[in-house]
């Protein structure tokens, strides 16, 4: 670089030049502006280049089996499931779940039929994953819905809600996944309201592992009991609302709740810290409403 105490004698004039006094200092901040400018354009080049270099240092690995993602804000949080790997991408889509579904915009939709349930019994099969409590269930139990049959592979719980309806959160809310294909999944979500104590939890709720760990028992759980007496709906597409985020579901989102003790919903609560994603911008999409009771 050069040196500013060189640059006095050997670019600006000596003061027994003849330029005057005012023209010598003009000259001096003339050079003095394109030295800083020039100064400046290299260390903005130099950070962008760190930049650079740090991006490609920290790039998302394609592969998410060994990823951490958790529910809570952060580093790994819902704001950043997109970025952690891959695989994840579907998480910043725009057909993501759960949305608040709000009543003044709902569509009346006359030709959505109520689900027709072939349920059975299945046994008792409770895992603690570390991300929430799920029931595997075992058994050919089916629902039909828009003329096509999806089966039932596990139902599991998220505290708070995860659906809102006019931006109004519930305590705890069921999803019921049906699969179809590996494209088509149907998820029945269910809200549960402070009442009379729920049957299913005062029978096993003791037994939920409160870490990652199972449960299992020969006990048989009557699995339509779990579902209210109304079976209308809200309906919308969207995605699963952990990642991968994959945008492969038909959403059913029952009108009716079911109840649960306020003790039972807190202690059920504790067990699930607040495993809920955030709600997501519905979009462009259209939230519609079933017919019929």
């Amino acid at each position: 670089m050069i040196r500013l105490e060189k640059l006095s004698t050997s670019i600006f004039p000596p003061l027994t030049s003849n330029l005057n006094y005012k023209q010598m200092n003009k000259t001096k901040l003339f050079f003095v502006a394109i030295i800083s400018a020039a100064t400046l354009f290299v260390a903005c080049d130099n950070a962008t280049n760190n930049n650079n270099n740090e991006a490609k240092d920290t790039k998302a690995p394609k592969s998410c089996d060994n990823v951490h993602w958790s529910h809570k804000p952060g580093t790994d949080g819902p704001k950043q499931w997109k970025d952690l790997c891959t695989d994840f991408a579907a998480c910043g889509g725009e057909m993501q779940s759960p949305v608040n579904i709000d009543k003044s915009t709902v569509v009346a939709e006359a030709a959505l039929a109520l689900p027709q349930f072939h349920y059975g019994n299945s046994t008792v099969d409770v895992v603690n994953n570390g991300h929430t409590v799920q029931f595997n269930v075992n058994g050919d139990n089916t629902v039909e819905l828009e003329g096509k049959k999806y089966k039932l592979l596990q139902f599991h719980y998220h505290a708070k809600s995860e659906h809102t309806i006019d931006g109004q959160y519930y305590p705890l809310e069921v999803h019921f996944v049906h699969k179809h294909s590996d494209t088509d999944f149907a998820v029945l979500g269910i809200m549960f309201v402070e009442g009379k104590e729920n049957p299913l939890f005062t029978k096993y709720l003791n037994h939920f592992p409160k870490k990652k760990g199972k449960f299992t028992s020969d006990d048989t759980i009557d699995l339509l009991s779990l579902f209210p007496e109304q079976k209308t709906f809200y309906h919308y597409d969207g995605s699963l609302t952990t990642p991968p985020c994959s945008e492969v579901v038909n959403w059913f989102v029952l009108t009716q709740p079911v109840e649960a003790s306020k003790a039972q919903l807190d202690a059920f609560a504790a067990i699930l810290h607040s495993n809920y994603r955030p709600i997501m911008p519905l979009g462009k999409r259209k939230v519609y409403m079933s017919a019929g009771k």
